[in-house]
């Protein structure tokens, strides 16, 4: 095998390496998503995000979408979901089964199902979930002493 190619597996799997981006990564399957959307469900700074973003781009892993006054970023290839897909398979993550029930964030309104999400809280009653830590955390705001 050539150099040139295992350098640039290495600079991918180096980026897969990091939390904060496979996070990202999750957050953008099946997702367009603006810096502001990511930073609000990573409860990250914008210019983390801005840094992350820029570097999975470059890696052309990430593609960008102007679409109005917004940017919108996606996963670029559909073989990147699959290794994103691996990466949860090899930390015994449930898989995302079709007869599972889908959930809505209730503050990003991402749809994501109850064994894919991290972050619950039950409030009144009712069990919530959220795509992130940032989401839970608005919640809590909004919802003082949720949590």
């Amino acid at each position: 095998m050539k150099a040139t190619v295992l350098q640039t597996t290495a600079k991918h799997f180096k980026a897969l390496g990091h939390g904060k981006r496979l996070e990202i990564i999750f957050l953008l399957q099946g997702h367009q998503l603006t810096v502001n959307q990511i930073v609000q469900m990573t409860a990250l700074r914008q210019a983390t995000v801005s840094q992350h973003l820029m570097l999975l781009k470059d890696l052309e892993l990430v593609v960008s979408e102007k679409i109005g006054k917004e940017i919108y970023y996606s996963l670029l290839l559909s073989s990147f979901q699959n290794i994103a897909n691996l990466a949860k398979t090899l930390t015994r993550l449930t898989p995302i089964e079709n007869t599972e029930p889908t959930v809505v964030d209730p503050i990003c309104h991402m749809h994501l199902t109850p064994s894919t999400s991290d972050y619950t809280q039950e409030y009144d009653g009712v069990r919530h979930y959220f795509c992130g830590r940032g989401c839970l955390k608005e919640f809590s705001h909004l919802h003082k002493g949720a949590i």
